[in-house]
């Protein structure tokens, strides 16, 4: 099948080393301003996904080697950016998990209020679920939206490990609503008395920009409740299933990304019997495809995108420990770049679930799927 082929994405090098020379940087500047934001080309990549009619970067994208509309496409382009740096890439602003849970279930009027800020310059947002105590539980989490006496809605809660949030001007917070769980959208700069945003330290992936966001009485519309007030649980979880499961193998595909650049450096360095995980490697990659063929035809496997990602981010930690272990100690002390890669691969294992989650999640699935009680 031709989408099976692995495509050349060499033709973007000169843009996307920008990555890597930002990424870097991150570790020192962490405010350093994003002269990314300055190339159309590294724009057009981050607001793949994003509605035609508002993105900005519609048609700017070189598109004659790939589709971006073809999943595996998409993850083969994600994993070939981060063999230059996963950290920069999620740096940037455009498409996002809230981006896509909102084409899912908003309004028009939501959409409109959510997406059109986009035609207008660079946009972050963030997607709030994960809680100190219950982390991506989403069945069990504390973050409530109540009604008071006079009928006002009111968001309280806490929210951890949220990306993008201290850029963001809008962005989704799941919250317990009487016996229904719902998306809120929220937009933290118009409300800064009741939107505590507070940046938290990162071992890996500083692109992220990780934060804590406290809500405190935030006072909520009927109209910032994602889909109207008829949507409730079921529509809620959905969403967040639909879209995790979607972002799953584009964190394992980053992983790859990552383990690639490491393995170059080992293979640059001299170092001998790395010859297996080059194997494991392209494995891997092929399962990738596997999985994004599955996804563009709507027969996506719960517990092959859950080992995926499991597989992905051990072996990404299993290629790091070679730097340390087999690189001459001259060149492991001295390379700042490799050490810098060597911490973002074991942040991949905290994105979208942990690996004891997507075991439970393979499990199940897998049982299920041939009728087996679980």
């Amino acid at each position: 099948m031709t989408r099976k082929r692995v495509l050349n994405f060499s033709y973007l090098d000169d843009h996307l080393i920008k990555f890597a020379e930002f990424g870097s940087q991150l570790e020192t500047q962490p405010e350093a301003k994003m002269a990314l934001l300055e190339d159309e080309q590294l724009m057009a990549i981050s607001h793949i996904g994003l509605p035609q009619a508002y993105n900005p970067y519609n048609g700017a994208l070189k598109t004659e080697h790939f589709d971006p509309d073809v999943f595996p496409h998409f993850l083969q382009l994600a994993e070939y950016i981060s063999r230059f740096d996963a950290s920069a890439m999620l740096a940037m602003p455009g498409n996002s998990l809230s981006c896509r849970a909102v084409d899912i279930l908003a309004t028009e009027e939501q959409r409109e209020r959510f997406f059109h800020p986009f035609l207008s310059g660079p946009v972050w947002t963030f997607f709030a679920v994960s809680e100190p105590d219950v982390g991506s539980d989403a069945q069990n989490i504390t973050t409530t939206l109540t009604h008071e006496d006079n009928g006002a809605l009111k968001l309280n809660g806490h929210k951890y490990f949220i990306g993008g949030a201290q850029k963001a001007c809008q962005g989704l917070v799941f919250a317990q609503h009487g016996n229904h769980s719902r998306l809120v959208m929220v937009e933290p700069q118009h409300h800064t008395a009741h939107v505590h945003i507070e940046a938290l330290d990162a071992y890996g992936l500083l692109g992220t920009g990780l934060s804590a966001l406290t809500f405190d009485n935030l006072p909520i519309t009927e109209t910032q409740l994602l889909g109207g007030t008829q949507r409730g649980l079921r529509q809620g979880m959905a969403a967040i299933n639909h879209v995790f499961e979607k972002h799953r193998p584009l964190v394992a595909a980053m992983a790859l990304g990552t383990a690639h650049r490491l393995l170059n450096a080992l293979d640059r360095h001299g170092v001998k019997g790395i010859r297996p995980y080059w194997r494991h490697y392209h494995a891997l990659y092929n399962l990738m495809l596997r999985i994004g063929d599955d996804f563009h035809a709507g027969q996506a496997k719960v517990h092959l995108t859950s080992l995926l990602k499991v597989r992905a981010c051990r072996f990404v930690e299993s290629v790091a420990h070679l730097l340390s272990e087999q690189l001459p100690r001259d060149i492991w002390l001295t390379e700042h770049h490799l050490q810098k890669c060597y911490r973002d691969a074991f942040a991949f294992e905290y994105m979208e679930g942990t690996s004891n989650i997507h075991r439970l999640h393979s499990y199940r699935s897998y049982t299920a799927s041939h009728g087996v009680a679980r």
